[in-house]
Parts: structure tokens; C-alpha cells; sequence
């Protein structure tokens, strides 16, 4: 791996020695060939955005046989949960295709889709002996339907991915080998959000250089990252596995409607050792009109999505370390991130509201937040009370 693409920061007693090159100026315009870092190294977005436009038009090829073999001890396991979403299958599968990784196992666990999505894996897997094809019963959503695919997995590394969504720019290998080299747990990379016509840097993220080494280093990252997503990190399985040993069974089995890759994340933060930053685009992110992006603002779903939030909520409170700054930054931010953000879209009956209630109170009277974060949080708690009061629900 070229070190102008991949930086290491030297340690002294477990702690980290901060570089020069604390943060990268990132510049991004779709008006320039290439994205540039601090450091100089790029990526090409004339040739990435040449390779998106590939898999509109589904460029699946079977030519070698060897390339599409079972493997016994695969690489990477690609794990891709989905639920009526046949539509994306074969630009997913063609940009999984497209990697110069063959060494690979693709799983795809069916949430108990009622459309054609079994027939369309069954005919790519009568060409392609890498897949599996595992379905659940009943609708489990994403976080379960991971679980069971991620236990089923026998790569070294595991990448959880959308149906709807892309690999790109030779992503696999590149994250591999630099998991390799650095032994890393995990390996986050840069992505593109948006539209298909129209894709940005993803959250234009300013990541620290090099590698993590301590857990604490490594927890206090998902305080501040904008990006707790699943599909920009490549992990490695055995700490996938301990992270679900990590979380009790309620948490195990709860069925989350909303911020799944949040709560995933949250469990590998607490277990992993070493999590490194890889200066390259690996992922497509699409706001598609029918895709996993819009679900959360389906008025249909906004019961469920808030109870899935409190749940939450309620859970990184108990399940954080007993330090007071953990406590805080972790409860606040994900408050922030999720309860605020979707508070115009609230419509509980008095039952679920009574619970999204109580779980204020846990935070308004605990010892591990700021006044102005409480302020914050008894404004909202207030404005739910009077929408219950004028029975606006």
C-alpha cells in the first residue's frame, strides 16, 4: 500500500501523537478530474463517475469461470440485507462484479420479500457459486437480517452493504490489503452520497490520520464521526463476533426501524483494537425515490422509528462505560442525530409517548450533562407534553 495513500502516527504510552497533518483539506468539484488530500493523494472522479455509469446499464459477465468458484476461505464476505428491492439487484451485484477482488463470498439475506427477489439471486447463483441466499420467516428488518448473514460468513473481513446502493473503485482490494499490512479490526473509507446523476463527498468528513490504537481512541471516534455507517468499513469478522457477544439479548433481538448501522457500530466500537483511515472512495450511496433513504420519512413508519430511537437512547445510556464524558457525548450526540432530527414528523399514541417520556427523565436527571444540553432536552420533552395535552397525536 503506498504510504502517501495511508498514513501511521507514532504512539507513546497508548496515547496519540498528534501529526502535522492533523486534518486533511479536503477539495471536492465534479468541475476538476481529481480529489485531492492534504497529502496529495487522489482519487479520479472523471473515472469513478465512467464507472457508476457502468452499472445503470448492468454489465454482468460471466467469461471465467474460475472468477465466480465457492471459496473455502474466502477474503471478504459481502453481506447485502434486503426487502423488496429486486429492482437494484443486478447494479449491486455488476458492481461487486467489477472489483478486481474475486476471493470473495456474497450473501444475501431476503427480509421476507413478497416480490421476485429469490428468483432473481437463484438465477445468479446458478452462474455464480459464491452466493448464498438466506431468508428470513417474517420481516426482521436490517439489524437482525445482518446478524444472521454476518453469522453465516466465513470471510476474514466482513463489508455490510445496501441493496440499492454501489462498490466502487477497486474498493476491496484496497481495503483489504491495508487491513492486512496495518492489521487493522476495521478500515474506514471515504464515500459519495446522492443522487445518481448528481453525487457528493460524503459529509465532506475530515478524518484524523492514520490509525486508532487504543479502544478509547477508537470509542470517542464514533462521538464526533458523522459517518457510523456499516458500508464505509471493512471489519474484521472476529470482531463483528464479539461485538454481538457485547450486546444482550434484548438488544440482539429488537427489531430497529431506523439507525440500525448506529447501533451496529456502537457494539464494534467497544470491542475493536485498531481502526485505521483509508484515503480513498469505496461506496456509492443512492437517494433513489424507492430506496432505504426515504423509508424513515414514510408517515407509516414514524411510530416505530421513534420507539426505535428511544430504544436506543435508553440502551447507550445503561450500556456505556461509567465515565461521565462517554456518558454525555454518547447519549446527547445520538439525541441530537436522531430524537431532534425527525421531531417534526412525530404522531405517537399516548402509550408509546409515555415511554419516549420516561427516557427524557433518565437523561434530565442524571449528573452527565451540561446545562445547556438539558435545557435542550427539557424544551423538547415540553414541546411532546403540550402536543399530548392538545391531543395533536
Amino acid at each position: 500500500m503506498d504510504n502517501k495513500s495511508f498514513k501511521i502516527i507514532n504512539y507513546q504510552n497508548g496515547a496519540l501523537e498528534k501529526s502535522n497533518n492533523y486534518r486533511y483539506n479536503i477539495s471536492f468539484s465534479f468541475n476538476k478530474r481529481k480529489l485531492f488530500w492534504k497529502n496529495q493523494t487522489y482519487n479520479n472522479i472523471e473515472k469513478i463517475i465512467e464507472e457508476i455509469n457502468l452499472f445503470k446499464n448492468h454489465m454482468i459477465s460471466f467469461k471465467n469461470k474460475h472468477d465466480f468458484i465457492k471459496r473455502k476461505n474466502p477474503k471478504i464476505s459481502l453481506v447485502i440485507t434486503l426487502h423488496n428491492q429486486r429492482n437494484y439487484l443486478l447494479s449491486i451485484y455488476s458492481s461487486i462484479q467489477y472489483q478486481e477482488l474475486k476471493d470473495i463470498e456474497i450473501i444475501f439475506v431476503d427480509d421476507a420479500s413478497i416480490d421476485n427477489t429469490s428468483i432473481i439471486i437463484k438465477q445468479l447463483m446458478e452462474k455464480d457459486k459464491r452466493i448464498i441466499y438466506l431468508k428470513n420467516n417474517r420481516t426482521r428488518r436490517a439489524f437482525y437480517s445482518r446478524k444472521k448473514g454476518i453469522l453465516k460468513a466465513k470471510g476474514e473481513y466482513i463489508l455490510c452493504i445496501d441493496p440499492d446502493d454501489l462498490i466502487i473503485n477497486n474498493i476491496l482490494i484496497k481495503a483489504y490489503e491495508t487491513a492486512k499490512q496495518y492489521d487493522l479490526d476495521i478500515v474506514h473509507f471515504y464515500a459519495l452520497r446522492g443522487y445518481i446523476e448528481a453525487p457528493t463527498l460524503w459529509n465532506q468528513t475530515k478524518y484524523k490520520d492514520g490509525i486508532l490504537k487504543t479502544n478509547k481512541e477508537i470509542r470517542n471516534n464514533f462521538y464526533h464521526s458523522k459517518s457510523r455507517n456499516l458500508w464505509d468499513k471493512l471489519v474484521r469478522k472476529s470482531i463483528y463476533l464479539k461485538s454481538i457477544n457485547f450486546m444482550d439479548k434484548q438488544f440482539e433481538n429488537q427489531i430497529y426501524y431506523v439507525n440500525n448501522d448506529d447501533t451496529a457500530f456502537f457494539g464494534l466500537l467497544h470491542v475493536a483494537r485498531t481502526y485505521g483511515f483509508l484515503e480513498q472512495i469505496g461506496y456509492f450511496y443512492i437517494i433513489r425515490p424507492h430506496g432505504t433513504y426515504y423509508y424513515r420519512f414514510d408517515p407509516k413508519n414514524m411510530n416505530k422509528i421513534f420507539l426505535s430511537i428511544a430504544n436506543n437512547m435508553k440502551y447507550f445510556y445503561i450500556q456505556s462505560d461509567n465515565n461521565t464524558l462517554e456518558k454525555c457525548k454518547l447519549a446527547y450526540n445520538y439525541f441530537e442525530k436522531s430524537m431532534y432530527y425527525f421531531g417534526n414528523y412525530i404522531s405517537f399514541v399516548n402509550k408509546e409517548l409515555n415511554y419516549i417520556l420516561d427516557v427524557f427523565d433518565l437523561y434530565l436527571n442524571s449528573t452527565y450533562f451540561k446545562k445547556s444540553q438539558k435545557k435542550k432536552l427539557f424544551y423538547y420533552k415540553s414541546k411532546l407534553i403540550r402536543k399530548k395535552k392538545k391531543k395533536t397525536f
